[in-house]
């Protein structure tokens, strides 16, 4: 199987184990599902699939020398994505958490194709889905993994700084079972974007509201019997909109038109507004450097004044 890539070019995935999974409905289905939180038709940003980003952490951990249980574990840590992705946190989870998928992982990986699969080629269902045991994959902020990573390459990409994607790759080495970088500069390109991205896209005004807006359409075409959580669990984006768009709701056709044909946001609202929170991103990776480890922040002052101004 040929997977061209746009952080990672082509690539060849040759384990059977690997490509069966990869043509499951259920990764199959992480293509209609928005990485953003919703298409870009009703998004102001143009952004990627699910699909693809899980495939970027397959591929990044591959690159990074983990083992094929690893690899594995990469390819399917976004399976159980609801429709909207965490979007569904500001509807039934926790906004400042975004953790619904990972509280249902376990669960949907059991009772999918997938389980069958893994099974056959002799790998433990529930040690696949115990996602913060495989600390490539997944191991809590401010640290770097392959899939804080790839989110992140993957926008880096979308705004074609391609030659800045070469430096931080050229960076990354495993040290003790984690990555870290093995340069100051690498860390700094990297977290720099990092923070860009959650000070003006990831929980800036305009995403904060766009996920608002959704999540209140869900929430009435829940209330209304249009759609059920199951739908959302079960399906994908286009699916659950095409539900939405004939509902003939007025309110709901009404803020769907809203996210389609954009909106001002007011800052100066006063007494008649209303402040919306979402969980703030950030990173503050490990420099292994002359056989010793230190925080970026720790070397670079500039890092340190980017981390202070944006808590």
């Amino acid at each position: 199987m040929i997977h061209i890539d746009r952080v990672y070019g082509e690539q060849r995935i040759e384990e059977d184990v690997l490509v069966e999974l990869i043509k499951t409905s259920e990764m199959q289905r992480l293509k209609r599902i928005s990485q953003f939180g919703m298409p870009d038709e009703y998004y102001h940003k143009k952004g990627f699939s699910r699909y693809e980003h899980s495939l970027g952490v397959f591929l990044l951990v591959r690159l990074l020398g983990g083992s094929l249980k690893e690899q594995i574990v990469g390819l399917l840590h976004d399976a159980s994505h609801t429709a909207f992705s965490h979007v569904v946190d500001w509807v039934i989870g926790d906004p400042n958490k975004e953790d619904y998928q990972d509280n249902r992982h376990l669960e949907f990986i059991k009772n999918s194709f997938i389980a069958d699969i893994l099974e056959r080629n002799g790998f433990n269902v529930e040690e696949i889905a115990d996602l913060h045991s495989f600390h490539l994959v997944d191991y809590d902020a401010p640290d770097l993994c392959a899939d804080r990573l790839d989110y992140t390459l993957r926008e880096i990409a979308l705004e074609r700084n391609l030659n800045d994607i070469n430096k931080i790759l050229q960076g990354l080495i495993v040290h003790d079972g984690k990555i870290v970088f093995n340069n100051v500069n690498s860390a700094f390109i990297f977290s720099n974007y990092y923070a860009k991205f959650n000070r003006e896209h990831w929980a800036n005004d305009e995403t904060k509201t766009r996920y608002h807006i959704l999540a209140e359409i869900l929430k009435t075409a829940l209330s209304k019997n249009i759609i059920s959580i199951k739908d959302i669990e079960d399906n994908d984006d286009y699916e659950i909109l095409n539900l939405l768009e004939n509902s003939e709701n007025e309110q709901i056709i009404r803020e769907l038109a809203l996210l389609k044909n954009g909106f001002k946001i007011n800052k100066d609202s006063g007494e008649s507004g209303f402040f919306l929170r979402k969980k703030f991103r950030y990173v503050d990776p490990m420099i292994f450097s002359n056989e010793e480890l230190a925080r970026l922040s720790e070397i670079n002052l500039d890092y340190k004044k980017i981390l202070v101004r944006d808590k």
